[in-house]
């Protein structure tokens, strides 16, 4: 299946319908799916409490913000991403609401694994990895209980989203 025809998406059992036109409405476009990582980086930053573990986050969903260095501009770039955490590190995946390509954070942290983590108040610096094959089958189970959702979208396209692992480093 591609994503070109989003409309033909089918609900999915573990959502209500007031919350698949939620998920249909908030995924409907790239643009706004942008446009909303890029309202939450600002929510985040001004209200960091409780993001880590979903309480002060709109969703409830953990919710870290990682920092990367574009690979076209050299600029940083931040995202919001929901995460596991998994003893000190922090798994991620690359799902962009099952759309066909990488998100742009994929494409940048593929280029330079160096990267910045901030888990509510707490900022380090981290490196960045694919999940090995044994990885991606253990951990699959371990994401689809925090976000069911992502489940869903990876059946949406042929695409296999990237789960990336990121190794604390340091403090930032």
């Amino acid at each position: 299946m591609t994503t070109d025809n989003r409309d033909k998406m089918v609900k999915p059992d573990f959502l209500n319908d007031e919350a698949w036109e939620g998920l249909k409405d908030a995924t409907a476009s790239l643009a706004r799916i942008r446009g909303d990582a890029k309202a939450d980086v600002q929510r985040y930053l001004d209200n960091p409490d409780g993001w880590s573990t979903g309480k002060g986050s709109p969703s409830g969903l953990p919710t870290l913000l990682l920092t990367v260095v574009g690979r076209k501009s050299g600029e940083q770039r931040t995202t919001p991403l929901v995460f596991l955490q998994d003893g000190e590190q922090m798994v991620v995946v690359g799902s962009l609401a099952g759309y066909d390509q990488h998100p742009t954070w994929y494409l940048n942290i593929s280029a330079n694994p160096n990267c910045w983590v901030q888990l509510d108040r707490k900022k380090m610096t981290a490196v960045a990895r694919d999940a090995t094959p044994e990885e991606r089958e253990a951990l699959w189970p371990k994401l689809d209980a925090v976000f069911p959702a992502w489940s869903y979208f990876q059946r949406q396209t042929d695409r296999p989203f990237a789960i990336v692992i990121l190794t604390p480093t340091g403090p930032a």
